[in-house]
Order: structure tokens, then C-alpha cells, then sequence
């Protein structure tokens, strides 16, 4: 009984260090915000806002703006449930409802593959990401918040190109 007690201490130990529970140090002056990012708080180590997340997520955007497939879209979707993975890691419960990422990783890209999918599909040919792209926009205007009228709009675009 004692080699299992220590055996699962070991394992919860190594968990432990593998997600870093309790290491959350910070410089005096800076404060965790809800995204996992350093913000100055005003003290001695305060100069600026140092964010964890904000560069994947400025990355994620530019490969957004920049996509021109369906394999581009796949690339920056894979890169998202990283970034929401590494938010959680980082204390975020819910990584879709922090602001940044939703504005780049659910809004950004519901919207360009939304242009996609319009500018690919005709009344003879629905492009691929159609039935992803309608879907997604309808879960974006159901959720409300401040682009929910122009996910909205941008649904029923999709479905008139892809004849849905």
C-alpha cells in the first residue's frame, strides 16, 4: 500500500511541475490580468505591459489576414487551440471569452473564412468551408456581444453563396 501512496505522490508531483501550479511569480509592480498577460501595475518593475499570449495571438492575426486556403484557414485554426491551451495553462478558465483571443482566433477568423467562402462559391459550387463557415457564424451571433449583428449578416451571406 505505501509503494502506491508514493508512486501516486511522484506522479502528482511531476503533474505539479509539468503545469506549473504555483509558479506564478511576478515582478513587483505587475499584476496577472484574465488573459495570462503581465500588465504594469505602476510600482519599481512597472514600464510597460508585457504580454505572454499577445505575440502568438499578433502572429495568429497576420497568418489570418494573409490566408488564402482551405489549408490556411486548417493552419491558423490548429494554431488557436494552441493559444487557448496555453492560456488555460496560464490561469485563463475560459480562453474563447477572453478579448483578444476572441477577437482574433473566434471573430477573426469566423470572418475570414467567411471572405473565403463567398468569394469561392458559386450557385454551382459550394466551396468546402461552407457548412463550417455557416455554422460558426450562427454560434457567433447566438453567443451576442458587439459583432453579433455582423456575424449575422455575415451567416446569411455565407448560406445565399453556398445555396443553403
Amino acid at each position: 500500500m505505501s509503494t502506491i501512496r508514493i508512486l501516486s505522490s511522484v506522479a502528482l508531483a511531476l503533474a505539479l511541475v509539468a503545469t506549473g501550479c504555483g509558479d506564478k511569480k511576478k515582478t513587483e509592480g505587475q499584476k496577472t490580468t484574465e488573459s495570462g498577460t503581465t500588465a504594469a501595475t505602476g510600482g519599481a518593475g512597472g514600464g510597460g505591459e508585457a504580454k505572454k499570449g499577445g505575440g502568438e495571438l499578433a502572429k495568429l492575426q497576420a497568418q489570418i489576414d494573409g490566408a488564402k486556403t482551405k489549408d490556411d484557414i486548417d493552419a491558423v485554426f490548429e494554431g488557436c487551440m494552441g493559444a487557448a491551451i496555453d492560456l488555460a495553462m496560464n490561469g485563463v478558465k475560459e480562453p474563447d471569452k477572453d478579448p483578444a483571443y476572441r477577437a482574433t482566433c473566434k471573430v477573426g477568423l469566423a470572418k475570414k473564412r467567411a471572405a473565403l467562402v463567398i468569394a469561392d462559391s458559386t450557385p454551382d459550387k459550394m466551396n468546402v468551408m461552407c457548412l463550417s463557415a455557416s455554422m460558426q457564424l450562427e454560434e457567433l451571433a447566438g453567443e451576442g456581444g458587439p459583432e453579433a449583428a455582423e456575424m449575422k449578416q455575415l451567416e446569411a451571406d455565407v448560406n445565399k453563396a453556398c445555396g443553403l
